[in-house]
């Protein structure tokens, strides 16, 4: 396997392992853990770090891929799959600023306040979460899409 390819799919993992994270997120805050909910999301976020500091490495390393044998479907795939990055990017950022807000709130316990006290800016945080998870999902499954690609384009499956 060259370097490229065993680059894009340990990032296919670490984008699986996101995309779990946020659905477990989700289910703590269901839950009412708010703690579960941080750790998870923090998690995420993280791992978002983790790619991007190991993507500048692998272009110092390995530099960008060689395009020229892509299709126009393959360059669509991976523009949706961009497009998808972006927005879990910005509903990340965006939810990620929202909740800053709610610590006050939460107090020391980080006990959500009784449904009839609901936090001012809770609906804003959700829908930038949501976006951020759809998106997440989404570039998970277009990022498999790119990688069947490339990995079609080194002759893995046979032609």
């Amino acid at each position: 396997m060259n370097p490229n390819l065993a680059f894009w799919s340990l990032a296919l993992v670490n984008l699986c392992v996101l995309v779990a994270c946020t659905a477990l997120g989700v289910r703590r805050i269901r839950a009412r853990d708010v703690r579960g909910h941080r750790r998870m999301m923090l998690t995420a976020a993280w791992l978002v770090v983790l790619f991007l500091v190991s993507y500048g490495v692998k272009l110092v390393f390995l530099g960008h891929e060689d395009k020229t044998g892509w299709t126009r479907l393959d360059f669509t795939v991976l523009y949706v799959h961009e497009a998808c990055v972006t927005a879990m990017l910005m509903g990340g950022a965006l939810a990620l600023y929202r909740a800053r807000r709610f610590r006050g709130r939460l107090g020391a316990s980080w006990q959500l306040p009784p449904e009839s006290d609901p936090l001012k800016g809770r609906r804003g945080h959700r829908r930038a979460g949501w976006t951020a998870i759809t998106g997440a999902a989404l570039a998970f499954v277009t990022a498999a899409g790119v990688l069947a690609g490339m990995f079609g384009r080194a002759g893995w499956f046979g032609g």
